[in-house]
């Protein structure tokens, strides 16, 4: 049984998730160390699988990745593990992100991608391209933005 919760930057599996962001989202060679921006979080949300970490997603106000809009509230960071995929856990993760948002009045939510496949479900859900930029690596990251009190 599958089993959501928060997890606060001080716990240990808190470094887990930090690991697992690195390792199956930006890459061990990616130039920005994902525990630097996680322990910065301001609500961290574990998938677990009995004690297992499956998944995870955070939001944060620093996640721009060209730090043109640090200050604003970013959907940051969502990773599940590959054998996982496919049971609504990324979805969950995400409705449980915008709930955060949407219980703490924010008006806007940035989030950047160069996956295509969070780029369609994205543009599904009713998120608007804002710009295109670089990331930390100088790849190109799309930029959206989402009203979720509408």
């Amino acid at each position: 049984m599958l089993i959501y919760r928060e997890i606060l930057p001080n716990e240990s599996v808190a470094k887990e998730c930090a690991r697992m962001i690195q390792e199956y989202s930006w890459g061990t060679d990616y130039p920005v160390n994902a525990w630097s921006e996680l322990k910065e979080s301001d609500h961290i949300i574990g998938c677990f699988d009995d004690e297992k970490l499956v998944g995870l997603g955070s939001v944060t106000c620093i996640a721009s990745p060209d730090k043109v809009d640090n200050g604003l509230p970013w959907l940051a960071d969502a990773v599940v593990l590959s054998e996982y995929r496919r049971r609504g856990i990324y979805k969950s993760l995400y409705n449980m992100r915008i709930e955060h948002f949407k219980k703490n009045n924010a008006q806007i939510i940035l989030t950047c991608t160069d996956n295509p496949v969070i780029e369609n479900f994205l543009l599904q859900n009713g998120w608007l391209l804002r710009r295109t930029t670089k990331d930390e690596s100088g790849g190109d990251c799309k930029v959206f933005q989402i009203n979720p009190q509408t």
